[in-house]
């Protein structure tokens, strides 16, 4: 995988349910992709023949939100 395609815009041929994924670094035989569900790292040589390169952005990763305390239970009217 070149490293000319980092910040390129990628789909998996047989990973369809990852949808598109920005490439985020190619070294060391590895290839790392951002998809909406979390990144994940590739053998770049096998991983390769089923990228391509499209201009569709993945979906923004969803951001954790604190967990929500609990109300207080509202008093009864006198």
């Amino acid at each position: 995988m070149s490293t000319n395609l980092i910040g390129a815009f990628v789909t998996h041929a047989k990973l369809l349910e990852l949808g598109s994924g920005e490439v985020l670094a190619a070294e060391k035989g590895t290839l790392r992709v951002r998809f909406s569900s979390g990144e994940r790292l590739f053998l770049a040589a096998s991983v390769q023949p089923h990228l391509t390169v499209t201009v569709e952005r993945p979906a923004p990763t969803p951001v954790a939100t604190r967990a929500s305390k609990k109300k207080k239970a509202a008093k009864p009217a006198a």
